[in-house]
């Protein structure tokens, strides 16, 4: 096996961990909506202080029965991410570790400041990096610090690893990283480099020689991977948690189940144990960041009737498909477990859409799903897409009606985008799609991405003023908002007049448009609803 081309002055006891999400408001599919973002937009977080007589946002308060209560906190504050609580268990004790936000890194106005990088060694989350004109970017970030070597993971990593070599990474972990890291980290420390085809898997590097070299597959047993739970006060937190791996579904614009070369759950025993754990470090719920935690069925029944059985009563939300949801008593076992809500993707409600997309749901199985969660309390994130091959205004306004019809609680819209190569769709000669990279624009038959972000703007608005129980999630991303206040707390109210005075503020023709409320009874209700606190 061909030795590693590693710098001399590489410090690999100094460890950089860089992850988290892209700056929100720096995301193309994003930018429309976003501009409501009250957190990334300074004049709306200016005007909402004014109203309520604040100096900052997260001095703003809301009535409950129990008094007045804190409505915003900051999303980094309630909620680590999941592969930096990873990454560090598989750290040992002797090293420095110095965690980054990936937004925070690349809006850094002083590089200067990250001198405790310098030659030092840089684990980097490529989950939501998008193309790799942004990992560029990053590379030149962290050149620019003097970051000694950077081994990068995750999606955009075990999808292109050639890829990311060719952009200015040392080293990329195609896969599991759990056997990985450690001997990667062992062999750097040491300089020992043992035989890396046997000891360090999944590594794709740029050998001495110039060349990349792989070592070889290997992937772990799920249920043998310890539990990862953050460190400190846990009381306001919430814990994310991972499930399985990839997934047995063949959505069309999802290549996801392609970064598994196996679909792997753990097992309900294994659940139980760890969210025991979770629970006794007296964190706050937990977010099962998979694909979609309610498969398989027998391990959700197994799952549900273990954490009564437990006496768990720690809340948590989770990914779902839409057909397990149309049965009420699956719903209300759901909600007798303390599940609070549920990430689901509903993609379009035009059944053409949906058969062109190979989901392999139904549309007439969201209306009872949407009764049994609304019946039993448990708040949908209903998710969509706009702009797929096929997808014409005939088509969204299917789904603008749907939505505007039946949805309650948060919602996106988002607009169809080629995230990979592998993505079954690209090899459909039906879909007509004309691209030219990862993250690039599009054209098919019916459209382009162009037209597609502004069909998904008009969507938006229809649905803002159409239904009063429906809000954007992307006005409020960044914050606690959405994982706090379902359609049924005191909150909910205030946060859709939030979301209407900050579309008034970016756009008031726009409102006007589709028949928005007038401004000043919009303000009038803000501060009715919202209060500073002390």
């Amino acid at each position: 096996m061909k030795i590693p081309r590693i710098p001399d002055r590489l410090d690999s006891s100094r460890i950089l961990l860089v992850s988290g999400l892209w700056p929100y408001d720096d995301v193309d599919e994003k930018k429309a909506v976003g501009r409501l973002n009250i957190f990334h937009n300074p004049e709306l977080r200016a005007s909402l202080s004014e109203i309520v007589g604040t100096s900052s946002i997260y001095d703003v308060g809301f009535r409950s029965r129990g008094g007045v209560r804190q409505l915003f906190r900051s999303a980094t504050e309630v909620e680590p991410t999941l592969v930096s609580i990873a990454l560090r268990s598989l750290l040992p004790d002797d090293v420095q570790v110095t965690e980054a936000d990936l937004s925070e890194l690349l809006r850094a106005k002083d590089l200067s400041t990250w001198g405790t990088a310098k030659d030092g060694l840089c684990l980097l989350s490529t989950s939501y990096i998008t193309n790799f004109t942004d990992l560029r970017r990053v590379v030149a970030s962290l050149r620019e610090i003097g970051v000694g070597y950077i081994v990068a993971g995750g999606y955009l990593a075990t999808r292109n690893p050639e890829r990311m070599l060719d952009c200015g990474i040392d080293a990329v972990i195609a896969g599991d990283a759990e056997e990985a890291i450690p001997e990667l980290l062992r062999g750097l420390l040491t300089r020992g480099f043992p035989d890396w085809a046997a000891a360090v898997p999944n590594l794709w590097y740029w050998d001495t020689d110039g060349g990349r070299t792989y070592t070889v597959d290997r992937m772990v047993a799920v249920d043998d991977i310890p539990v990862t739970v953050p460190s400190g006060d846990l009381s306001g937190v919430s814990v994310p948690y991972e499930s399985m791996r990839g997934c047995p579904y063949k959505c069309a614009f999802c290549s996801y189940p392609l970064v598994s070369t196996k679909w792997r759950f753990k097992s309900a025993e294994k659940l139980i144990a760890d969210w025991t754990q979770i629970e006794k470090n007296g964190a706050k719920e937990i977010i099962a960041l998979d694909s979609t935690f309610t498969i398989p069925p027998k391990r959700l029944r197994d799952f549900l009737d273990m954490y009564r059985e437990a006496g768990l009563t720690i809340p948590w939300g989770a990914y779902s498909r839409v057909t397990p949801l149309k049965k009420e008593e699956t719903v209300v076992q759901l909600k007798r477990a303390n599940n609070r809500w549920l990430s689901i993707g509903f993609e379009s409600a035009s059944q053409k859409i949906l058969d062109r997309m190979h989901k392999g749901t139904r549309v007439k199985d969201a209306y009872p799903a949407l009764e049994n969660l609304r019946r039993h309390q448990i708040a949908p994130w209903s998710n969509f897409i706009i702009g797929y091959p096929g997808e014409t205004e005939d088509t969204a306004a299917e789904t603008v009606s749907f939505m505007s019809r039946h949805l309650f609680g948060f919602y996106g819209i988002y607009v169809f985008n080629i995230r990979d190569r592998g993505m079954p769709v690209l090899t459909d000669p039906t879909a007509e799609l004309q691209w030219q990279d990862v993250g690039s624009e599009w054209s098919h038959a019916t459209m382009n991405s162009k037209q597609a972000t502004g069909l998904r703007w008009e969507s938006y608005l229809r649905v803002c003023v159409a239904n009063s129980e429906a809000i954007n999630v992307d006005v409020f991303r960044g914050s606690n908002v959405e994982k706090d206040y379902g359609i049924w707390s005191e909150a909910f109210p205030a946060l859709k007049h939030i979301e209407l005075w900050a579309l008034h503020l970016v756009d008031r023709a726009a409102l006007d448009s589709v028949g928005g409320p007038d401004p000043s009874t919009t303000k009038r209700a803000l501060r009715e609803l919202l209060v500073p606190l002390g």
